[in-house]
């Protein structure tokens, strides 16, 4: 997963950065044009939005681990 820099969400979909954080904090959804811009722009899938936190907590924890098996290869 692409990491998900806000800025470049708002900039790429010209919103307001509380619009990005409350899509982010599940308060609201975007519309579905822009949730098409976030899977398309950001690999952000349409599934994600049924509940984002859940939704980032786990993709967060997948790169960190995977970011360990990397420390830990020998190259």
């Amino acid at each position: 997963m692409k990491n998900i820099n806000r800025k470049e969400i708002q900039k790429t979909l010209n919103v307001s950065h509380s619009t990005v954080s409350q899509w982010f904090s599940g308060i609201t959804k975007p519309t579905a044009d822009k949730m098409f811009k976030l899977k398309d722009e950001f690999n952000i899938p349409l599934e994600a939005w049924r509940d984002i936190k859940l939704y980032l907590q786990e993709n967060n924890t997948k790169s960190k681990k995977s970011e360990q098996v990397l420390k830990g290869a020998k190259l």
